[in-house]
């Protein structure tokens, strides 16, 4: 992953030209306590049957609920 591009691997080659949405769990937080997630958006430059290059147009960082965290003894859903 770059500023301009990502590359990644694939189960089958992907349609040049083609555009991907890519999101990513970011490993830092927000204010240290709110988890983000990268979303990139950006057009195939190249792909064969196991990865492909996407050149990113836009990006933003959304943030994301945390991982299912179990409840606590007592508590009840709702």
């Amino acid at each position: 992953m770059s500023s301009s591009g990502v590359r990644f691997t694939t189960e089958a080659e992907l349609s040049r030209g083609g555009l991907v949405e890519c999101a990513v769990n970011w490993p830092a937080r927000l204010d240290g306590a709110c988890p983000l997630q990268l979303v990139a958006v950006g057009r195939v430059v190249r792909s064969d049957a196991a990865s492909a290059v996407v050149r990113i147009a836009k990006y933003e960082f959304r943030t994301r609920k945390p991982w299912a965290e179990p409840k606590a003894a007592g508590a009840t859903g709702g």
